[in-house]
């Protein structure tokens, strides 16, 4: 959270404790309103108080608008939904979706029997990763090893070469693919 939203925050929280105490102490008769009043005429008389409190209400007229209508979010809270920031003493290192897609996309065009594929990154907010691997394979395909083989070597080839840990990879077969006539005489 930046500087600027906390202290919107604090500002409004403020307002709000002032006015909801306030408040209280009028229904329970702890105030009386006339007295408000009357210190609220005798402020609202002075030519300088008033435009002070002019000033401070166009300050928080803005605040509560840019709280309101502008996100604000930090790099790294930006870059979160783009791929997983890994730290360390020296930097940080972003391994964005697009470079886990194509090591997945890597891996799997090296097995034969598959012949078409999509994957798709999730990641969570603790920056768990998770895959959803679409796949068309061959009609000679072993699909329950096949997808095994595929889970096995996607897992190790990210985490050796990126030293993240896959939480799970779904395989979704889509399609079985059946040599034509054609391909078959060729």
């Amino acid at each position: 959270m930046k500087f600027i939203d906390k202290m919107i925050l604090c500002v409004f929280s403020v307002v709000i404790l002032l006015a909801s105490v306030l408040s209280c102490f009028l229904i329970f008769g702890w105030a009386d309103i006339t007295n408000f009043y009357v210190l609220i005429t005798k402020i609202l008389a002075d030519k300088t108080t008033c435009n002070i409190l002019l000033g401070l209400n166009a300050i928080f007229i803005l605040l509560a608008i840019k709280g309101i209508f502008f996100e604000s979010k930090t790099e790294e809270e930006k870059n979160f939904n783009n791929g997983i920031l890994l730290e360390n003493d020296d930097g940080k290192l972003l391994i964005t979706k697009e470079t886990l897609t194509s090591i997945v996309n890597s891996v799997v065009s090296g097995f034969e029997s598959v012949k078409d594929q999509q994957s798709k990154i999730i990641l969570d907010e603790n920056n768990d990763l998770s895959i959803l691997l679409t796949i068309e394979v061959s009609d000679n395909a072993i699909i329950k090893e096949l997808s095994n083989n595929i889970q096995i070597r996607v897992k190790d080839a990210i985490k050796k070469s990126l030293d993240v840990e896959v939480k799970s990879l779904d395989i979704k077969v889509k399609n079985m693919i059946v040599p034509t006539d054609e391909t078959k005489d060729a």
